[in-house]
């Protein structure tokens, strides 16, 4: 009896030795396994921070012209992948982040376009933009200049009306009118005359 409750002691115990040193590996392994995530973590951030500002473009010196068309109702990926599939960029997730950190975002619309493999991600965005600029600069131009002819008429419209509204000009025009019934009057009347004479 003595000597199986020894064993079972025995073997209790050498259990919980085994639990602990499991438990402790465990733990070991689920630190190792966290500083390596945010070891790679990190290395992955600085790659993409770094590259955000200072990726190459796609071509060197003698590049190609690409005509892209951005879809009016756009997202940041959408813009990477399309980009990358017009061999503009290596990778749409990095031209994302190039997307939200540049400050032409705010410029860059729906439209087809065209630039060049020898150009980087912001110079890309910034001829993107330049055309959204000009094109809402000539669009302003033309609504003002519209509003200006519509105000222009509008005021001519109204001087013709004052003028037309004007009692001077009634008078003047019915005396004008009894004047030429007189003139049309006496030559009428110098014909009666000129018949009785002969």
């Amino acid at each position: 009896m003595k000597k199986s409750n020894v064993n079972k002691e025995l073997i209790t115990r050498i259990l919980g030795v085994v639990g602990n040193v499991i438990d402790t590996a465990l733990q070991i392994l689920l630190i190792v396994g966290i500083v390596y995530i945010i070891i790679k973590g990190a290395h992955v951030a600085y790659d993409y921070g770094y590259r955000v500002f200072t990726e190459k473009p796609m071509a060197a010196s003698i590049g190609r012209d690409v005509e892209i068309t951005i879809p009016v109702d756009f997202k940041a990926m959408e813009l990477g992948k399309l980009f990358e599939t017009k061999g503009l960029t290596r990778d749409s997730k990095l031209l994302a982040l190039q997307y939200y950190c540049s400050e032409y975002r705010e410029d860059i619309k729906g439209g087809t376009y065209t630039v060049n493999t020898t150009m980087t991600a912001e110079e890309m965005f910034e001829s993107i933009a330049e055309v959204n600029i000009e094109k809402d600069r000539l669009a302003k131009e033309a609504e003002e200049k519209q509003k200006a002819e519509e105000e222009a008429a509008e005021k001519r419209e109204q001087e013709a009306k004052e003028k037309s509204d004007e009692p001077g000009t009634e008078e003047s025009a019915t005396e004008g009118e009894s004047g030429m019934q007189q003139i049309d009057m006496g030559d009428e009347s110098s014909d009666f005359l000129e018949d009785d004479v002969r």
